[in-house]
């Protein structure tokens, strides 16, 4: 599934507007880049995006509609495009390959209409790599230093994907410590970490510890993940969370991609960003214009503040 078109409008931190994700090909872009100056709205039309996405299929508890009511609005209306691809289609029973979902934010709920078939498109959820799903990684992501440490399966994983709290990445110890046992997921989450970092490799570790000394960086001895350096251990969230979750074919929206990543090497992050799996459309927010220039030939979407 892709975004084709998103609309705002009374939405508190964000200026009444309607984007449009197709290219010229009438299929949506894989790599769209959200950009503007500070206070502009670039988490904010990330974060509206996931909002409106859980008011139509939530993985995770529905939530108040007040956050997203600008001041002096009785509600606000964020409306979304997705673009189906045939299984999809198949699976929602239409023959129409963009699906619209209008959701109403009142300061007590958000309410959706929406196709039913795009509802049973859009709350599937599990750890295939061949069933879309929507992937937020906002800008507080870290990798937890202490436990506990949460559970790797699907039932575990899917209330947690929506939001922004710490403890999100609470799995990536566990599923380090799982690691061992299943050697294609071994490789595939070693391939997607070397695809986004430079330095940082995985290694098998030696013994089976709490917290598993499973890397090297640059070279060095083996280490814990909280041992990394802030750009490597961001490697190590997005390879982990890919590999755990089968992230393809899904919208995967990036709040800073750039944060922890050295300017200059930002055109191979970005490439190991698209690596993470097959035929994920990114959503990219960022005001750097290294990671802008980067991410060429992007679609853009500049916002004004305004």
């Amino acid at each position: 599934m892709k975004l084709a078109r998103v609309s705002f409008l009374g939405v508190r931190g964000l200026a009444d507007a309607t984007y449009d994700l197709v290219g010229p090909s009438g299929v949506p872009h894989d790599l769209v880049v959200v950009t503007g100056p500070t206070a502009s709205g670039k988490t904010r039309f990330l974060e509206a995006v996931v909002a409106a996405k859980e008011a139509i299929a939530p993985y995770g508890l529905l939530q108040a509609g007040a956050p997203w009511v600008a001041s002096g609005s009785v509600g606000a209306r964020v409306s979304l495009a997705f673009w189906l691809d045939e299984e999809e289609r198949t699976y929602a029973g239409t023959g129409a390959s963009v699906l619209e979902a209008d959701v109403t934010f009142s300061p007590q709920r958000g309410a959706s209409d929406a196709d039913e078939g795009l509802v049973a498109v859009l709350e599937r959820y599990d750890h295939r790599p061949d069933r879309g799903k929507v992937e937020y990684f906002p800008s507080t992501r870290r990798l937890p230093v202490y436990p506990p440490f949460h559970g790797t399966s699907a039932v575990e994983q899917r209330a947690l994907r929506p939001g922004k709290e710490a403890r999100k990445y609470a799995f990536v110890t566990r599923f380090l410590g799982e690691l061992r046992a299943s050697p294609g997921a071994v490789r595939a989450f070693a391939g997607r970490l070397e695809a986004l970092s430079p330095t940082v490799r995985y290694v098998r570790p030696t013994a089976a510890d709490g917290v598993p000394r499973c890397f090297t960086s640059r070279g060095g001895a083996p280490v814990t993940p909280t041992e990394l350096s802030d750009g490597e251990a961001d490697a190590v969230i997005f390879a982990a969370t890919a590999t755990l979750i089968g992230l393809g074919r899904s919208i995967v929206l990036v709040d800073r991609p750039d944060l922890f990543a050295d300017p200059s090497g930002l055109a191979p992050f970005v490439a190991g960003l698209r690596a993470l799996g097959p035929d994920n459309q990114l959503v990219l927010a960022s005001a750097s214009p290294e990671l802008l220039a980067a991410a060429h030939p992007a679609h853009r979407i500049a916002l004004d503040g305004a």
